[in-house]
């Protein structure tokens, strides 16, 4: 009788523990609440990209919002947060979001990240930088690495890590960005000089 109720103890233990840790793992999701400031006006930097029949230049970026993230396979956060980027891109058609991968050309790595973006369905723009110009360019230390890019061609807003890009608070945080910058690049019209001045 002892021993049976021994064994219930330790059985309660073990559920209790496996649900604690459940509930850890849960909490412990490499992505972020993302905040959005647009203080920056970085010029874009110089670079040339072209490999498999792409290319990008700064030129590229004008006319249209993008958003451009560094993420390489090796990188546990930069999976995470993928399939987010990729419902963010499927539900906004008010900019667009350009992948840059930077594994290393040859290995596991570099394969593998081309079989995640198929068996995952990720169908955004994605670049290969197999000779480093764009993370070079973008002075790309830490991964994933993003960069929020006005029709003007100016870096508005960067920022590292994963984050849940899928959430109504993302969507409005970026479109808020957006339309704060075109309202502070608009002048206001100056006085009329052909006026006559009031009496």
């Amino acid at each position: 009788m002892a021993g049976m109720a021994l064994a219930a103890i330790v059985l309660i233990s073990v559920v209790i523990y496996s649900l604690s840790q459940l509930n850890s793992i849960a909490s412990s999701s490499p992505l972020h609440d993302l905040t959005i400031q647009p203080t920056l006006r970085q010029n874009l930097p110089h670079f040339e990209y072209s490999d498999e029949g792409k290319t990008l230049k700064p030129e590229n970026f004008a006319g249209h919002w993008t958003l451009m993230t560094f993420w390489a396979y090796y990188c546990a956060p930069c999976l995470e947060e993928m399939p987010a980027l990729n419902q963010l891109q499927q539900q906004n058609a008010d900019f667009e979001i350009t992948t840059v991968n930077v594994d290393e050309p040859g290995s596991e790595s570099f394969e593998a990240a081309r079989h995640y973006l198929s068996d995952q369905q990720i169908v955004l723009a994605t670049l290969f930088d197999r000779k480093g110009v764009l993370k070079k360019a973008f002075d790309v230390t830490e991964l994933p690495q993003h960069f929020l890019i006005s029709p003007e061609g100016k870096i508005v807003w960067k920022a590292t890590g994963a984050f849940k890009w899928n959430e109504a608070k993302a969507r409005d945080q970026l479109a808020r960005a957006m339309n704060d910058d075109v309202e502070d690049s608009t002048e206001p019209p100056g006085p009329d000089s052909t006026e006559a001045p009031a009496k």
